[in-house]
């Protein structure tokens, strides 16, 4: 008879592995669908219809507000000025050369203000913004978001960065900066905050290892709502089963 897989299972199936990967591990099928995913595939391919990355990028620049102040409270619970700096100089790429590439994109697609302004937004995209903003009071938890959002889009854009480029640059583009040395290195940033978790009790390892799938879940889903938005409806976390 199945039963639930605690994180504490896990962690005790892979006692060698660092925090973030026992994390990684313990939502692989979620994230896989989320690295994976035929939106990325297609984008990666050149053949995404405009229609289709047209409502994919208004829903996400919804996002940036969120993430925005998701990021400036996470340097304000940083426990020390190193992270603060680093969660800073994300803060100035996302309010600077990624918001420049959103607005040139919208140009280049024919959508205006009315349209990417206070869209309405597709249950899923408000599932991330809601799980986003309970996690702003919460140093790991912040972190934990973070690290998923940022590592996902990194693991997808490298898989498709091997691929020949595109013709249109606000798909080539897409890919093009979120393989950026720079940004890899904030993952890898990212994933080593995650490892300084490691010693928190159970039940904030189980907290957290139960944020990381959701934002999985989430990332993978809002993919299938970009797709096809009645494909998705409100998103449930599946639990692990052993």
């Amino acid at each position: 008879m199945e039963r639930l897989m605690t994180f504490a299972d896990y962690r005790q199936q892979h006692p060698q592995q660092p925090l973030n990967e026992q994390l990684r591990g313990y939502a692989e099928a979620d994230w896989n669908r989320a690295v994976s995913h035929a939106f990325t595939e297609a984008l990666g391919d050149d053949r995404l219809e405009d229609d289709v990355y047209a409502r994919y990028l208004v829903q996400d620049y919804a996002f940036i507000d969120t993430l925005v102040n998701l990021v400036a409270r996470t340097i304000a619970n940083a426990p020390a000025m190193p992270p603060k700096t680093v969660l800073a100089g994300f803060l100035a790429a996302l309010t600077s050369d990624e918001n420049t590439y959103f607005l040139r994109a919208f140009k280049a697609l024919e959508l205006g203000e009315v349209d990417y302004l206070n869209p309405k937004l597709h249950p899923v995209s408000r599932a991330i913004i809601d799980t986003m903003q309970a996690s702003e009071a919460s140093y790991e938890d912040a972190i934990i978001c973070l690290c998923v959002a940022e590592w996902s889009y990194l693991s997808w854009s490298q898989l498709q960065a091997e691929k020949p480029r595109g013709k249109r640059f606000y798909l080539q583009e897409w890919i093009d900066i979120h393989v950026l040395p720079e940004f890899e290195q904030f993952v890898v940033w990212l994933r080593g905050q995650v490892d300084s978790f490691a010693d928190r009790d159970d039940a904030t390892l189980e907290r957290l290892a139960e944020l990381f799938q959701r934002m999985c879940v989430l990332e993978h889903q809002f993919f299938s709502a970009s797709l096809d938005p009645e494909s998705v409806t409100q998103p449930e976390v599946p639990r692990v089963t052993v």
